[in-house]
C-alpha cells in the first residue's frame, strides 16, 4: 500500500559541523534546495542561532530538465487558462503552484467560468494518472467537484483516484449514506491495497456506527496481514469500537485475516475491563483462536489487580482439552488469576532441566512477576544453573530476602560482564539489598568502578543518605571550568588518535552500552549515539559533563518507588490508564500496575547522570573518546 525507500549514494558531503539539513524541494529550475538550520545544538529543543540558517541549491554538472515557453515567467501574471495548462506540464513545481494560484483566485472569487470545465476535460479525458489528479486537485481545492462527481470518482479505473475520491468525500465532514453505502461496497470488493489504506484511514473519521461494517470488511483480505502499513492502520480505525461493543469486536476479530487485529482486540478487551466478557466468549467457542489467547495474556502481562473472573474455571477446562499451544496459553493466562494448578505447572517446567531454556524462562519470569513465594526456594539453584542465571538475577529483584542478596554478592565475582551489571541493578532496587551492595562498596569487595554513576544516585534513594557517607558526593563535581580544562588538555588530537580502540569500546560497554546503542550495540533507554556528532570532542564533553544541560522529556529521570519497596529508575515507554512500562537498565521492560505504585516522581535531570568520568582513569577516556568519535 505504500513505497519502500532505500538509501544510494551520499550526492553530497557538508563540511561544517553546524551543517543541519533537513528540508528539501525541488525549485522551477530543476534543482534541488535544501534548508540548513545550521546550528550549534544540532540536537536541542530550541534554534540558539536564528540568523545563520541558510538555503542551499544544488545543481547537476547537465541538467536533464527541459526549458518550456513561460518557465521563469511569474505565473501570477498568468491566465486561468494557462494555469491548467501547466497541470500537464513535466515541472511538477509549476503544477503546484499553478494550483495554489487557482485556489486563491476561487476564494477570492475571481475565478473565470471555464476554468473548471477546462479542468474537467483533462481529468476525464487524458491518459496520463499524474496529470489527472493534478486536475482532481486542482478542482478540489477550487470548489469545482459535488457529491455526485465523487461517487463517480470511487469508481474511477484508477486505484489513485479512488483513494484520492475517499479521502475528500469525509474531509469537509461526514460522507452522506450513499457514499458511506459505495465505502462498504468497495470494502468488500475492491482488491487494490492502495483503496485499503485510504478506507483504514477514513475509519477514524467515521462516526463508530459506519465503521463496523468497512472495517470487518477490510479485515477479510489475508494479502494485506504482511502490509507495512495497513493492519495497523485498519486497528487505529477498530481500537475505540472495542470498548463500545466488546463482543462485536470479538466476533469481528475472530473472523479477521489479520493477525494484529485478533491480538490487539483481545488485549484490547483486557484493558478495557472487559475480562468476563473475554472468558465468556472464550468458552463459547468450539476452537479457541490461539492469536486471540496471546492478546489475552499480553493483556494480563503484569498485572497484579486482578480478580478471577466467576467464568474462568468452565472456560479454563474447555481450553485445557484442546491442542498443546492452546494448554500452554490458558495455563498461562490462568497465572495471572492465581491458580495454583496453573503456577505447579510452571514450578515443573522451571525444575526440568531437559525442557527448552525459553519454556522454563517463560516460567520464571511469569512465577517472578506473580511473586509466587514457592519461588524464593528455587532461585538459589537456578543461579547455578548455567540457561537461567541471568533471568534468575532478574527475578530475585521481586522479592527481598537477605540470604539471596549475599549469595548474588557473593557469586559477583564469577560472574560474567552482562550478568555482573544485572546483578548491581538488583542489589539497586531494594533497601537489604542495596544495604548489603553498600556495605560491600565499603569493604571494596566491589570496586566503585563497577557502580554507574545513575546506579549510585539510586542507591542513595534506595538506601538513605548513610550510603552518601559510604560513596562520597553523587551529583557534586568539580566546576565545569575546571573539568573541561583537565579534559580538553587530555584529549589532544594526538591522544585520540592513539587510543586503544579495543579498551575503548570494553569501557564503552561497560559505562555506556547499557543504555546508549552503538552501531546496532547496546541498550534502548538514550537515544542511539551512531548518528550524533561524535567527532568533535567538545560535543563529546558536552554531553558527559552536562547531561542536564539540555533534556529532551522522553529521557528525563522517573523515579517510582512501589509498595512492596521496589524501586525503578528509568524513562517510561509507554503508559495507560492502568500501567506504565519503564525502560529500566538491564532489562527490556518493566510493567508497573498504578494500584501498586506508592510514589512516582519525574527528576528535573537526565538519566544520564555527572560523573560518567570520574570513576575511570585516564587512560580509560582517551579509549572511551577515541572509539566513540570513530565514524566506523
Amino acid at each position: 500500500s505504500g513505497f519502500v525507500g532505500s538509501h544510494g549514494d551520499d550526492l553530497m558531503s557538508a563540511n561544517n559541523a553546524q551543517w543541519v539539513g533537513f528540508s528539501t524541494t525541488i525549485g522551477p529550475d530543476g534543482d534541488l534546495y535544501v534548508l540548513d538550520w545550521h546550528d550549534a545544538d544540532i540536537c536541542g529543543g530550541s534554534v540558539l542561532n536564528k540568523e545563520t540558517g541558510r538555503i542551499f541549491r544544488i545543481s547537476p554538472k547537465e541538467n536533464l530538465a527541459k526549458n518550456f515557453a513561460g518557465r521563469y515567467t511569474d505565473l501570477n501574471k498568468m491566465s486561468d487558462h494557462q494555469l491548467v495548462a501547466l497541470q500537464t506540464s513535466k515541472s511538477d513545481w509549476h503544477s503546484r503552484r499553478a494550483r495554489l494560484i487557482l485556489q486563491n483566485r476561487a476564494f477570492k472569487g475571481k475565478l473565470k467560468k471555464y476554468t473548471h470545465e477546462e479542468l474537467r476535460v483533462i481529468f476525464e479525458d487524458n491518459a496520463n494518472v499524474d496529470y489527472r489528479l493534478r486536475a482532481l486537485w486542482a478542482l478540489y481545492v477550487t470548489n469545482g467537484i459535488e457529491n455526485d462527481d465523487i461517487e463517480e470518482a470511487l469508481e474511477d479505473k484508477s486505484e489513485y483516484v479512488r483513494g484520492w475520491a475517499i479521502q475528500m468525500a469525509w474531509e469537509n465532514g461526514t460522507p452522506s449514506p450513499a457514499i458511506l453505502a459505495r465505502f462498504e461496497h468497495m470494502a468488500l470488493l475492491d482488491k487494490s491495497p492502495v483503496v485499503h489504506l485510504y478506507l483504514a484511514a477514513a475509519l477514524q473519521h467515521l462516526e463508530a456506527g459506519s465503521r463496523w461494517k468497512i472495517a470487518a470488511a477490510l479485515t477479510q483480505f489475508g494479502e494485506d496481514d504482511t502490509d507495512h502499513n495497513l493492519p495497523k492502520m485498519i486497528w487505529y480505525g477498530v481500537e475505540s469500537l472495542v470498548a463500545k461493543d466488546v463482543d462485536r469486536a470479538l466476533g469481528l476479530a475472530a473472523q479477521s485475516k489479520i493477525s494484529i487485529i485478533k491480538k490487539f482486540t483481545a488485549r484490547r478487551a483486557v484493558d478495557a475491563d472487559a475480562i468476563s466478557s473475554l472468558v465468556t466468549w472464550f468458552g463459547k467457542q468450539p476452537k479457541a483462536d490461539i492469536l486471540m489467547l496471546e492478546g489475552m495474556r499480553d493483556g494480563l502481562e503484569g498485572r497484579t489487580d486482578i480478580k478471577t473472573p466467576a467464568n474462568w474455571k468452565d472456560t479454563y477446562g474447555k481450553l485445557q482439552r484442546q491442542n498443546e499451544k492452546v494448554k500452554q496459553l490458558s495455563t498461562e493466562i490462568a497465572q495471572y488469576f492465581g491458580d495454583t494448578e496453573a503456577a505447579n505447572q510452571f514450578f515443573t517446567t522451571l525444575r526440568d532441566k531437559t525442557a527448552p531454556a525459553d519454556k522454563r524462562r517463560k516460567a520464571l519470569s511469569t512465577l517472578s512477576a506473580q511473586q509466587r513465594p514457592e519461588l524464593l526456594k528455587e532461585l538459589p539453584a537456578l543461579l547455578n544453573d548455567d540457561a537461567l542465571r541471568n533471568d534468575a538475577i532478574h527475578a530475585i529483584a521481586s522479592f527481598e530476602d537477605e540470604k539471596l542478596g549475599q549469595q548474588l554478592l557473593a557469586m559477583y565475582p564469577k560472574l560474567n560482564e552482562k550478568d555482573k551489571a544485572d546483578a548491581i541493578q538488583t542489589l539497586a532496587s531494594r533497601p537489604k539489598y542495596g544495604w548489603t551492595l553498600a556495605q560491600a562498596i565499603k569493604n571494596k569487595t566491589i570496586e566503585k568502578r563497577d557502580i554507574p554513576a545513575g546506579t549510585a544516585r539510586q542507591l542513595r534513594r534506595v538506601v538513605g543518605s548513610g550510603f552518601v557517607e559510604i560513596w562520597g558526593p553523587i551529583d557534586q563535581l568539580p566546576s565545569n571550568e575546571i573539568a573541561y580544562k583537565k579534559y580538553r588538555a587530555l584529549l589532544t588530537p594526538k591522544a585520540v588518535e592513539n587510543a586503544d580502540l579495543k579498551k575503548g569500546r570494553g569501557v564503552f560497554l561497560r559505562t555506556c552500552a547499557a543504555c546508549h546503542k552503538l552501531y546496532g550495540e547496546g541498550g534502548n533507554i538514550g537515544p542511539d549515539l551512531t548518528g550524533s556528532n561524535r567527532q568533535k570532542v567538545d560535543y563529546l564533553l558536552f554531553n558527559v559533563l552536562e547531561p542536564s544541560g539540555e533534556i529532551q522529556d522522553d529521557y528525563k529521570l522517573v523515579v517510582i518507588t512501589t509498595r512492596d519497596g521496589r524501586t525503578y529508575s528509568g524513562n517510561v515507554a509507554s503508559e495507560n490508564e492502568r500501567q506504565v512500562t519503564m525502560r529500566i537498565v538491564g532489562q527490556e521492560a518493566a510493567i508497573i500496575n498504578k494500584s501498586n505504585i506508592q510514589s512516582r516522581e519525574v527528576m528535573p535531570v537526565s538519566m544520564m547522570p555527572t560523573g560518567l568520568f570520574q570513576n575511570l582513569t585516564d587512560e580509560e577516556v582517551i579509549d572511551i573518546v577515541g572509539y566513540l568519535s570513530r565514524t566506523k
